[in-house]
This record gives structure tokens, sequence and C-alpha cells, in this order.
């Protein structure tokens, strides 16, 4: 395999940013490798389930409950404050309006797997031993194969060759862990499982065995006491169960427990000796019934239909489960495909090339322009891994859409997370999905989806309650049960506790799945425009209540200000604050709520004018909310230049507290939105990000290289990208990201959405679609090609609306184009100041060849 598809390490994993991800969108597995472990090799399988989290659906009706009264009386405090320039009490007023938290996504299992050598003249029915210290040798080697989604360990066994596989199967949803070794007496194995949650019952058959877990009621993040506590009421929290069961060619052995495979004790499990060949399936139940509902069954009924699962599994066999689980996951990987060319690189420690590639003089992509592409594969196989459906079938009596990828995707060791490892909605939930139409996983996106009709009706609550207002409203924290509310507890800054605007950000991604083309629309080649298209289900069913929801909570949320303008306040910027005096002393404060922040106005105009195009194209011109939006729209204050030419985050333009700020939230209208850049209006997001600097943690680092591509500004990319592939283990404080050992993101901690995000920015630079002239998408070719990256292909990338592409360039310069179609489609194709108009037609690709830089194409399209 190609080193662009392989992470590979020459040592187990010491610690879990070591350790190599496995996943089908819910069953996920750090695989550590196997580590010296007194006598024996000791393979650890850390294991996660994506629908465990603590709590329930009534974690959003915990205290404080707001009376209509309350709540509007802390906003109309809030706004009289901010009008009279005290920005500080407006803050500390705000806090009243806060609840509790989110609630957290949860370690589930462990499998241990443990080899020895069988003892020269083993005694029948005594747990295995004997035999020389294990100990990894010299040959060692564990990897991952992205490509196929397949973990391999090998390693010398008292001279003899131990190879453990593994890989999670999607259908059925199974973990497989194969063990073979030539060892002639073969190894004595034992197996167990363990777990951090509470315990409810330990079972073991022939040859199976089970856990019974009873998961957290509430847990609290670790700003606000990392508190977890369990409760005797059922109905406030899960149940879930791991089961297990292995086939092998050995002879079972008696376990400290009791007879072959009864267990009784917390280091029971099964045990075996004179193995040569294992097979081990394994799977997780919990009584999850969808996002946000209320759970069913019990951790005995998880333990039945978990067990039921890996009886399947077993019957149909390793290689059939392989040969399926090779099928399933390529369908996705292969979509689209990115590589450059560069030496040709022999083995090697992943994790050392990272190293040696940041020892270079010139940046890690001087030196090794393959991990460029390695970061490509990897981050659409952690999107993969980590957000998919299940198949149709596999959970009997529920809408199983999926659940979203969290702030580590599918993996996490710790309780509480990092940030509880939610869903965290002012930018880290929307990256994870950033990558998923431009490259060919725009199925990967269905678990978002699910989670934003689940919003929809938790979030109407939340818009009653707290702001007397229709529709549906989403703060900046949620979880698997679509909690709404601010969190805070009335002790946090308003800066990122208060933010009512993630609904209106995620539906976005609604209105960008239409403009891929990636549903089953059609329209006529001379008038698919981005306001204009077919109607479909998914735009009837799935966008219009979403987005005109949205717009119904925009416009009860907004104000009129006395130039008859409307805006909103109190209003934050995610996360950051501004500098203001304080009315009484004159000292220098720091704000938080302000008026009209620009993403505020970028976001409510970007959904009044989606609103608009489906109510055109779905023949809903009348619908009374559309008609509204459409009033309001030339009312909103358009964004403009402020201090020093940058781009104003609030309209009234105070001054900064943190110019090097991680969050660039009013440069949304540049990336992902795709507001027309004016000249004036270009140069200020310019002014904008070169305030900001380039420092930053993982996931900014990814939405300022878009940004820096969306400007067409190439040199900065190449500047961003050597600060995004620096190694983690080079110590340099702050919130500076880089990338851990297994090439996780780092915020620092680790947070996927740095590697998510990396995967839309590298597509980017090759592909761009979102502006259009007189009604047609141009699609721009190699707009911000970094010059680490010269040489290279790319193929499938998608484009607006919905035309694939195939890239061939060298020398930095575009040699060869191919673009597709899945429907009679007309657009632009620019290629630096060369512009050509195009008609495709189903089975027809156009191939475009240049042969003078940055000119027009040599052969007719159309």
């Amino acid at each position: 395999m190609p080193p662009e598809h392989l992470l590979a390490y020459d040592a187990p994993a010491a610690r879990w940013l070591e350790a190599l991800p496995l996943g089908n969108g819910r069953l996920g597995a750090m695989v550590f490798g196997g580590s010296r472990a007194d006598a024996d090799v000791e393979h650890r399988f850390q294991l996660n389930d994506s629908s465990a989290w603590s709590g329930s659906p009534h974690s959003q009706d915990r205290e404080p409950v707001f009376s209509r009264e309350e709540a509007d009386q802390i906003l109309s405090e809030s706004r009289r404050l901010i009008g009279s320039g005290d920005f500080a009490g407006a803050a500390v007023t705000l806090k009243g309006l806060q609840h509790r938290h989110s609630q957290a996504y949860l370690p589930f299992a462990d499998l241990y797997l443990t080899a020895a050598a069988t003892a020269a003249n083993p005694v029948a029915g005594e747990w295995g031993g004997g035999g020389a210290p294990a100990q990894p040798s010299s040959d060692y080697h564990r990897g991952l194969d992205v490509a196929r989604a397949l973990n391999t360990n090998t390693y010398l066994l008292d001279g003899h060759a131990v190879r453990v596989e593994a890989f999670i199967s999607h259908d059925p949803s199974v973990l497989v862990v194969s063990l073979r070794t030539d060892a002639p007496q073969g190894l004595d194995l034992a197996l167990r499982l363990d777990s951090p949650l509470r315990l409810l019952r330990r079972s073991c058959g022939e040859g199976s065995l089970s856990l019974e877990l009873k998961m957290p009621s509430d847990a609290a993040p670790a700003h606000d006491g990392g508190v977890v506590e369990y409760s005797e009421d059922d109905s406030l929290s899960m149940q879930g169960a791991v089961a297990a069961a292995w086939e092998h060619d050995g002879r079972p052995l008696q376990g400290p427990g009791g007879p072959a495979g009864q267990a009784s004790g917390h280091d029971d499990g099964l045990a075996a000796t004179g193995v040569r060949r294992a097979d081990i399936y394994l799977t997780t139940e919990t009584t999850f019934a969808g996002l946000a509902r209320q759970p069913r069954g019990t951790a005995a009924t998880a333990a039945a239909a978990a067990r039921t699962v890996v009886d399947q599994a077993r019957a149909s066999g390793r290689e059939v489960l392989l040969d399926r689980h090779d099928e399933s996951h390529s369908r996705l990987y292969a979509a689209a495909w990115v590589e450059f060319d560069v030496p040709v690189r022999e083995g090697g420690d992943t994790g050392r090339r990272l190293l040696a590639a940041n020892a270079h003089p010139e940046g890690p992509l001087a030196a090794d322009p393959g991990l460029a592409a390695l970061l490509f594969n990897y981050g659409r196989y952690l999107l993969i891994s980590s957000s998919r459906s299940a198949p149709a079938g596999s959970r009997q009596g529920t809408a199983w859409r999926g659940v979203p990828a969290n702030l580590q995707g599918i993996w996490n060791a710790e309780l509480p997370a990092p940030w509880s490892s939610n869903y965290t909605t002012n930018i880290n939930l929307q990256m994870n999905y950033w990558g998923a139409e431009p490259t060919g996983l725009a199925e990967c996106a269905e678990p978002l989806f699910a989670l934003i009709e689940a919003m929809q009706g938790t979030g109407a609550s939340v818009a009653r309650e707290y702001y007397g207002a229709r529709g549906w409203a989403v703060h900046h924290n949620s979880d698997l049960w679509a909690y709404a509310k601010p969190v805070g507890h009335g002790a946090h800054s308003p800066e990122w506790a208060y933010w009512p605007m993630a609904g209106l950000w995620l539906v976005r991604h609604l209105w960008e799945h239409l403009q891929f083309g990636s549903t089953d629309s059609s329209a006529d080649a001379d008038t698919f425009a981005p306001d204009s298209f077919a109607p479909d289900s998914f735009a009837r069913n799935t966008a219009w209540p979403a987005i005109r929801g949205a717009a119904e909570f925009a416009l009860d949320l907004l104000v009129d200000f006395p130039d008859g303008s409307l805006g909103t306040s109190p209003s934050t910027s995610p996360e950051n604050t501004f500098a203001a005096a304080d009315p009484s002393t004159g000292t220098r404060v720091q704000g938080s709520a302000a008026r009209s922040a620009t993403m505020d106005l970028t976001l409510i105009g970007d959904v009044f004018r989606m609103l608009d195009a489906l109510a055109c194209s779905l023949g809903l011109e009348d619908d009374t909310v559309a008609s509204a939006a459409q009033t309001a729209l030339p009312r909103l204050p358009a964004p403009a230049p402020g201090r020093g030419g940058k781009l104003r985050e609030w309209l009234d333009d105070p001054e900064e507290w943190e110019p090097g700020h991680r969050h660039v939230s009013h440069l949304y209208l540049a990336y992902p939105g795709d507001t027309p850049l004016t000249p004036g209006l270009e140069a200020a997001v310019r002014a904008s990000m070169d305030g900001r600097g380039d420092e930053a943690t993982g996931w900014s680092l990814a939405w300022k290289i878009l940004l820096r591509a969306r400007l067409r500004q190439a040199g900065k990319v190449s500047d961003l990208l050597r600060l995004y592939f620096r190694d983690m283990e080079t110590p340099r404080g702050g919130q500076s990201g880089g990338l851990y050992p297994n090439l996780f993101g780092a915020h620092p901690p680790f947070q996927i959405d740095g590697n998510l995000g990396y995967v839309a920015a590298l597509a980017e630079c090759l592909v761009q679609s979102h502006r259009t002239v007189d009604g047609l998408h141009e699609i721009e070719l190699l707009p911000a090609l970094p010059s680490e990256l010269p040489a290279g292909r790319a193929g499938r990338l998608r484009a607006r609306p919905g035309v694939d592409v195939d890239l061939d360039w060298r020398d930095g310069l575009l040699v060869q184009a191919t673009l597709a179609a899945r429907k009679p489609v007309k657009v632009l194709v620019r290629y630096g100041r060369g512009v050509r108009e195009a008609h495709l037609e189903p089975g027809k690709p156009a191939v475009l060849t240049y042969s003078a830089p940055r000119s027009a194409p040599t052969d007719r399209i159309g």
C-alpha cells in the first residue's frame, strides 16, 4: 500500500494519542497494538459506541426553567445596558439566562487480548503460562491502512511470527479481531472485557462474554466541576451492553473464576492454549432509540441484541465479513482522491516521519509533500469512520439514521472528556462536515441532518421559553438529546455561553447538500442556478421546514433600531470579546455582548435568501414567513470595513480586546458563506485575516486556510500549512495547533475538526464553485495551489451544481481537467484569467487541456 494511505509505527502505542482509530459510524475502537505486560503481550482495544452519552431528553428540562416574563426581563435589561454603553453590566445580566450544560459523550468499554508463549508441556486444564517472557521484538510493526480501514500488528514472540488484524464491519456492526501465529504449539490466549461505566452484570458462556452497563444520568464538563452522577431513576439515563465471542483452534482453559468459560471476578474472561488461529467478534448496543428520543429497553435487552449480532457475525465468518467490509468502505473512500508527485518512500514510522519533516528549514511539506495527501486521505477516513447511517434494519423498531461526529469524532477514553466531547455548534460541528460534499462523502452528512431535524423539536421549546419566538433556536452546545439551551450555570461569560444562532448556521449544510447536487433533483441546463432547482423530497421535506423554522426565529429575534434598520441585541460574536470604556469610571473593560454581530446579520441574511430560493422552486412564494423574510432582508445592515480597514465584527465597531483571537466568525461571509466579495469587502477580509495573524489552534488553522484559499492567496495557504503540520511532540505552549503522533489534530487537546477541516481546505485550494456569474456557477481550477505541491492529480472532487472534477497539474500549472455531470448543466470554467462556458451532458465528460500558463483551454467543451 502506498505510504499516503498508511499510518505505520514500529512500537506499540504507549498512550491514547499514539493508538490508531477504527470505526463504522456507530462502533469505534482505538487500537494500541501488542505491548509487553509482565510475561505476556497485551492488545488493548478501547471501545466507543456513538450512541453512548450521559443523560436523557429530561436533561434539558432540569432547573432552572424561565417564565416568559423572567426571560424577557433579562433580555430587555441587557439590551438597555448595551444601549447605555454598560457592556460589563450587560454581560452580568445575561448570565441570568443560563441553563446548565449539555451532556457528555462517554467511553464505553475495553477489550483486552493477551498472548503468551505456550509452555513446552502444558498441564491440561490449567491457566496457560510458562515460556520465555513475552517481548515484542525489533520486527515489531503496527499500522492502519486507511484505504481498507484495516489495522495490522505483527511481531515475533519466542522467535515465532504473530499477526493480529482488526477491522470494524459496517453491516453487521462488529469489531473483528484475528490472530494468526506460526508457533508450532500455538499460543496461550486470554480475553476479557472491562468498562469505566457502572457495571450491572458480567456474563460468560461457552466462548462468549458480555457486560451489562448503566450510563450516568448527568456528567458535567470539567469547567463546571466534572461531576458524574448516576440515578436510580432509569428514565434519566441509558443502559447498554458489550458482547464478544471467539473461535479458535486451541483448547479452552479453566479461568480463575471457575470451570471453562464461567467468570466471576473483575479480571475474569476466556482463556485457551495451543492457539494458532483465533477470530474474535464484538459489538455494542445501547437503549438509544433515536436522537432526542426517550431511551427504550434495558441493559439485558441490549445484551441480548448484541449477542444476536455477534452470533450472526460468527455464522458469516471473518473472511466473508472482510470482503463485505472492503466493498463497503472502498465505495466511500474511493469516491474522491488526491495524489502528489513525490519521491517514492520506503516504509518507516509515521511519527518519526512527521518529526523529520518538521526539522526541514523550509517547513514540513517542503520536506515531505506526501504528508498533504496522507492527511487528506486520513481525514476522509475519519469522517467515514465516525459518521455513517446504519444499514436498513440494523436497529429494529428505531430510526437509526446515525449519530453525527462529535468533537472527537467517535473516539473518547475520558469521563468527562474535554468539553464533554459534545457538539459545539459555533464552529466545530459544522467544520466536521465542510469536506463531506466536495470530496464525495455527502452520504456521511445524513447523521448531521438527523440531528438538525431533532433540534427543530427541542429548539422550538427553547425559542418559546427564552425569546417568545416562533421557529427553533439552538445555542452553542448540544448533545445526543439535541440540547438547545444556553449553558453556563449562571457563572460563565456570554462570549461563549450566549449565542442563539446555531440553527441558522446548521441549515447551511442542508442548502449546500442541494447546491452540490447531492439529491436526486434534475433541472434544465439553461435554468439551473443557485436559486433555481427542481423540487425533490429533500428540498421539500428536509431543507424547507428547517430553513423556514430558522427564518421564523430570526424574524422574531430581530429588533428595530432608531435608523430604521433591523439587528440583534444582545449579540455575541462566538467566543470573542471587545474593549470598551466603563460609563461610570471610564476604565477599559472587556465586553462580550453588543449590537448586531456581523455573523448574526450574515447568517440571518443567508437564511432569508435560502428561504426565498426554496419558496420559488417549491411553488411556495405566498408563504407568510418567506414573504416576511423578503421584506426584512433590505433592512439588514450590509457588512462594512471599520477600524484599520478590517471587517467590522460588531455593527458599532468596538476596539478588539484580543486582536489575534482564534475565532474568525465575522468572516463567515467569505467561508463557509458565499457572499460576493466586492474589492472593498475583499480588502476588509484580507485586513482582518492579517490582523488575526496565522498562529492558532488546529481547527482555526483549517478555517484560515479555507479563507486564504477563497482569497486566492496561495502563499498564505503555504504559511498556514507549515503551522498545521507541526508535530505536537515539540512543546510550544498556548493554543498552538499541530498533529499528534497518530496524526489526530490538536486544538490542543485533540479535536477532530482540525482533521476534517483540513480535507475541505485542501479541496478548496484545488477547486472552488461558490461564485456565480449571471446565474451560472463558476468552477475555478487551482485557485490557491500551494507551492509545496507543484505536481499532482485529483479525482472526482465535487463542484456545485453537481459536477465531478478531475485535475492534472505539473510545475504548478494545470495540464488537464475533466468535468462530468449526472444531469445536463451549464457552468463557467475558470483557470487564472481564462473563463469558458461549458455545457455538460450525462455520460459525456468534457476534457480541457491547457498548454500555456493560466490560459484558456485548448479543447472545445460543450
